[in-house]
């Protein structure tokens, strides 16, 4: 039943605590946030750039020619000149809102400084989760489809836009990745999300000793492996995510109006309420802080009855809002590589890569 009507104090009732309840308020996986981040080192400034929802935020670069098919120098040779290339950064917004009563508490386990702090929790792990299920749709939908980097034991699917690796070579994941990333002329320092059968394989490798015959921890070195507990492509015996560090990101945004402390008071006090912002921090997949995030809050009051919810007939009624503006961005790329067989082709930084079932 809502509202915390289970625990009204009607029976001798208590608490539960500690560990008890940790597997109710288990912390949401954020290991795509925490891996996305490093994206938005690029530029800090573009989530300044947006003063309002409705700005529009570009980021430029400049972008290779074609190659030419000069074969002599000439006294009037001339050239075409240089471009550039945009990307729109498009945000998009996701919130979770809850009511509560002031007079909730008064007869029941749990006070109102509790159930307040209760729903606050499960509204920012319902955003992270939210978030985290966004950001591995955004790097799906940006797979690349040009992959130049035909490895020992992988086919390129073009249905699905992935190496897929052949599973008598599952042992070998991680290197035929880097090996394929340097055909892509992508070198160390990569960043790779992969599902839970490939962090098994990461971790088999990692735990093949020096002296070991089948050492295998050389296979994982230049890339920053992270773990995500959702399901990249149910298709596949291990998939992963690959971009090169800082070429695929995040950049988080709050209105101008939240970039300050919420002023409960006057949120308490008043119809029109109160906006005001706070941090979350954001852990890796071994559960180290890796930023803290700003959330958005907004939150107001008005009359109510709350005799039908555990409070008074005459009670003051608070609506939550918590909320917060995401928006992805990879390294935009030219058609500069889309000749040939890759012809029509969107080229991107962002790779997928997979272990063919058996």
């Amino acid at each position: 039943m809502a509202n915390f009507s289970p625990s009204l104090l009607v029976d001798a009732q208590a608490q539960f605590l500690g560990k008890f309840v940790a597997a109710e308020w288990r912390l949401p996986d954020t290991a795509i946030l925490s891996s996305m981040y490093l994206g938005q080192k690029a530029n800090p400034n573009l989530a300044a750039l947006r003063r309002k929802e409705s700005k529009t935020v570009k980021a430029y670069l400049p972008i290779r020619k074609a190659k030419g098919s000069g074969t002599d120098r000439l006294y009037n040779h001339s050239g075409d000149y240089g471009d550039s290339a945009a990307v729109t950064l498009s945000w998009e917004t996701l919130a979770e809102t809850f009511a509560i009563n002031l007079d909730q508490g008064l007869d029941n386990v749990f006070s109102y400084q509790e159930q307040y702090a209760a729903n606050m929790r499960s509204c920012v792990n319902n955003l992270l989760e939210r978030h985290e299920t966004l950001l591995l749709a955004k790097l799906k939908a940006d797979y690349t489809e040009i992959n130049k980097g035909r490895v020992l034991n992988g086919t390129w699917d073009a249905a699905t836009n992935q190496m897929k690796i052949a599973n008598t070579a599952k042992d070998f994941f991680f290197q035929r990745i880097k090996r394929s990333m340097r055909n892509n002329l992508f070198g160390n320092d990569l960043m790779v999300i992969t599902d839970s059968i490939g962090a098994t394989y990461a971790e088999h490798a990692a735990n093949q000793g020096v002296a070991n015959a089948t050492n295998l921890g050389w296979t994982l070195d230049g890339m920053s492996i992270a773990q995500t507990t959702n399901e990249i492509d149910a298709t596949l015996e291990g998939a992963a995510i690959v971009f090169p560090m800082e070429m695929a990101g995040i950049v988080p945004w709050i209105p101008v109006k939240n970039r300050q402390s919420l002023n409960y008071e006057q949120a308490m006090n008043s119809v029109r309420g109160a906006y005001g912002s706070f941090q979350v921090p954001v852990l890796d997949a071994n559960g180290n802080v890796i930023y803290n995030l700003d959330f958005a809050i907004s939150m107001y009051s008005k009359r109510a009855d709350g005799s039908e919810i555990g409070g008074t007939k005459q009670d003051d009624q608070f609506e939550v809002e918590v909320s917060l503006d995401v928006a992805y961005v990879s390294s935009p790329l030219s058609a500069f590589r889309a000749t040939g067989d890759w012809a029509g082709k969107t080229d991107s930084v962002v790779y997928g890569f997979g272990v063919n079932a058996l």
